[in-house]
């Protein structure tokens, strides 16, 4: 190349902007790369009756939504999962027991609003105010688009997983109750729950997790007031585990219990309360929240984040915790 062309190359670049000697895309959307994680929160069990009602009344002037005012970070995450003690209907009759939940439905947007999507309908309370309760809880959470598991219309939708895709991964929730009620279990055309003494139980995990890339397994489990899990939690969230679970989460004891690392899971036998009435001693009125980074590999990192509630039954305080990657035996 001469000289003087090399010259004349320098001042046409000088006196042109590039993007005029150069083709310029123009208003081109700039796609952020897809999360190689799910990031999930469970919490434990919820309970909105009695006690709760009755504050919710009394101090907040019957707005369910103040429950949940120092909880903002429940939206923060792409799923939230709890336990919902008992029904949420207007429907029903109480069965008599001294321990009946029957829960305002009006509190069902006020979960879902709060950051909640996925709740376990399978405990020992959904069968406190009847069948038509439970199925009228059934069909509202449908309503308002609150995906629900351990339970259904019919035992086909109580054994179909739960299934929400998010970051190109397909998460499946599975709900069984160890407590019963077990003459309220799903049959071919009644509705109800999924119990562990099902005798297709195993069948019923394998399936689903054929169905996912990763299954979510929740219990009603344990013996409450323990913080230590007994021998029949132990064999049921291993089994569940060998069965293809990758998570296991626990509720029913009212206060947190112990976790475990088996194989590629990981299990939290129990995370206590999330919101309860139980002020009679500092256990109960304190629970988990634990946050779950699962990757597409299968690797996890937890976060175990404290919770507190207040004599309104508030929950005065999530206190972050640190993330720790699960090591893998």
């Amino acid at each position: 190349m001469s000289k003087k062309i090399y010259i004349f190359i320098i001042i046409l670049a000088l006196l042109f902007p590039i993007s005029i000697l150069v083709e310029e895309k123009i208003n081109v959307p700039i796609v952020p790369k897809e999360p190689e994680f799910v990031n999930m929160a469970f919490g434990g069990d919820i309970m909105l009756d009695r006690g709760v009602r009755n504050s919710v009344v009394k101090h907040l002037g019957g707005d369910y939504s103040q429950l949940f005012t120092n909880a903002d970070i429940l939206k923060t995450f792409d799923i939230v999962f709890a336990n919902l003690e008992g029904t949420a209907s207007d429907k029903g009759k109480n069965a008599g027991g001294i321990y009946s939940f029957h829960v305002d439905p009006t509190v069902i947007p006020v979960l879902k609003s709060a950051g909640i999507n996925v709740l376990s309908v399978a405990n020992n309370h959904v069968a406190d105010w009847g069948i038509n309760a439970y199925t009228d809880t059934l069909s509202r959470l449908k309503e308002a688009g609150m995906i629900y598991t351990g339970g259904g219309q019919n035992k086909t939708e109580a054994e179909t997983p739960a299934i929400i895709e998010k970051n190109g991964m397909k998460i499946g929730f599975l709900g069984f109750s160890d407590v019963g009620p077990d003459y309220m279990q799903a049959k071919e055309n009644t509705a109800g729950i999924l119990s562990t003494r099902d005798p297709n139980f195993d069948e019923i995990i394998k399936n689903a997790a054929k169905q996912v890339d990763y299954l979510i397994v929740s219990f009603h489990f344990g013996e409450e007031y323990q913080t230590t899990h007994n021998a029949r939690q132990e064999y049921l969230a291993h089994e569940a585990v060998d069965d293809g679970a990758k998570i296991i989460i626990g509720a029913h004891p009212h206060v947190v219990e112990d976790f475990e690392v088996y194989k590629k899971s990981f299990i939290a036998y129990s995370l206590g309360n999330f919101i309860f009435d139980q002020s009679w001693s500092k256990p109960t009125m304190q629970g988990m929240l634990l946050e779950i980074k699962l990757y597409k590999d299968g690797a996890m990192t937890v976060t175990k984040d404290p919770t507190q509630l207040n004599s309104f039954f508030q929950l005065e305080k999530i206190k972050k915790g640190k993330e720790e990657k699960v090591v893998f035996k």
